[in-house]
């Protein structure tokens, strides 16, 4: 006989046999079946919402951590690869440099590519005839010959030829544009001679950067002014003009001064020179001088005499240029100093600006005239009024070679006697 449902079925607390024999329960279920159509409702809810989420979410999750670790370790990786790269690129180019510089050692090209001027051939001249004084097998003999003797040091390019360049530590381009110039030389100025421990100093004079033909020699005491005397047409007249009027001879060096001076008239002679003179360059310079300036050696550009093209004179004379910069002369520790460089900018504008317009209309000579004015003047305060006029001056004559070398005087720009770069790289 069937048994019939009990009317409290799962909520039938009697558990007797006899109950149990007469009436149906609900199964008995584990905890796992209990379980289950809660978790298929979350699974069913879940999948409304979006197929497998749960674990696509945790796929994604340990795909974002891998691909955050992939990029970090990319990073690293790459930061380590490029310091080192940077650090091998550096070193391959200073591995350059030195061999390019070395290779330079080997040839007067050094000369060129430092000092960006070429020398005449009366300097290689005068090199062989002072190795002809000592005789010597180290390089660097000659100059100390001279320089024991006469107290005049062989100086820039002369110790190219000496060696001293080869061994030293590489400077700067500005360092070897800067080598011996002194406070007043313009860029058209290249020091050769230099009186020991004095600001006079001798060197080649060339009013175009390329020019290795007609070059004179000229002289300046940097300890006295600005003004630049032309003194010979040649590097032996150079050196007897030094032995004559800046070397002091002492009883002890009257025949080592004679006997000298012999061997300079015999080494032209037995070698045939053909030595350029003074008084021939002069007359031939001043033909293409269209002004003197404040540093007296004048300036030579490009002049059409007929149509007055290349150089209109300045709007003041010298002497009220120099009226001008006196008022930057400090007359007392009380003066005061921003204001007079205003006052003397505010006097000066007009002149740059004449000259600029002037520039405009290819008088090119105009400013650079009032550019190596400012220069001469001495005062630093003016450098920057001074570029604006020189570089573009130079730019427009080609002559770019005088814009490297004026900008990397005035950048740094001494008063001190001894100019040397081996100096300032120790």
């Amino acid at each position: 006989m069937p048994k019939e449902n009990c009317k409290y079925w799962d909520k039938c607390y009697q558990r007797n046999e006899a109950h149990l024999e007469k009436y149906n329960h609900p199964p008995k279920q584990t905890e796992t079946e209990k379980l289950a159509p809660k978790r298929r409702a979350t699974t069913e809810e879940d999948d409304k919402r979006s197929p497998n989420t749960s674990s696509k979410m945790e796929m994604e999750n340990v795909g974002k951590y891998e691909s955050e670790t992939a990029e970090l370790h990319k990073e690293a990786m790459n930061n380590i690869a490029g310091k080192n790269y940077m650090e091998t690129l550096e070193k391959r180019i200073r591995l350059s440099v030195q061999h390019e510089y070395d290779n330079l050692c080997g040839s007067n090209e050094f000369i060129r590519h430092k000092f960006l001027v070429e020398m005449p051939e009366d300097f290689y001249e005068f090199w062989k005839f002072i190795n002809t004084l000592k005789k010597d097998t180290t390089k660097d003999a000659a100059l100390r010959h001279i320089e024991t003797l006469f107290q005049l040091q062989l100086v820039g390019p002369f110790e190219f030829l000496a060696g001293k360049f080869h061994n030293a530590k590489m400077g700067e381009p500005g360092d070897y544009l800067r080598h011996w110039r002194f406070y007043y030389d313009p860029p058209e100025f290249q020091t050769v001679f230099v009186r020991q421990g004095t600001g006079i100093h001798y060197g080649y004079w060339r009013d175009v950067p390329q020019d290795k033909e007609r070059l004179m020699l000229a002289r300046n005491d940097a300890t006295r002014n600005c003004e630049f005397e032309f003194v010979a047409g040649n590097l032996f007249d150079a050196f007897l003009h030094y032995m004559q009027h800046d070397y002091v001879a002492t009883p002890f060096t009257t025949g080592q001064v004679a006997a000298t001076k012999k061997a300079v008239k015999q080494y032209i002679s037995d070698n045939s020179l053909e030595l350029s003179q003074l008084e021939s360059l002069k007359t031939e310079r001043n033909k293409h001088v269209v002004t003197k300036t404040l540093h007296r050696a004048g300036i030579v550009v490009p002049y059409e005499r007929k149509t007055q093209q290349g150089y209109r004179p300045l709007l003041v004379s010298d002497a009220e240029l120099k009226k001008i910069f006196a008022l930057l002369e400090p007359k007392d520790l009380n003066d005061g100093t921003d204001n007079a460089k205003q006052m003397v900018l505010e006097k000066l504008q007009p002149l740059a600006n004449a000259a600029n317009i002037a520039m405009d209309e290819c008088d090119f000579g105009t400013a650079l005239e009032l550019g190596l004015d400012l220069f001469s003047s001495g005062h630093k305060e003016l450098h920057m009024l001074a570029s604006s006029l020189l570089m573009p001056a130079y730019s427009l004559l080609s002559r770019p070679q005088f814009i490297a070398i004026a900008k990397a005087h005035m950048e740094r720009r001494s008063k001190d006697l001894n100019l040397s770069m081996f100096e300032v790289l120790k």
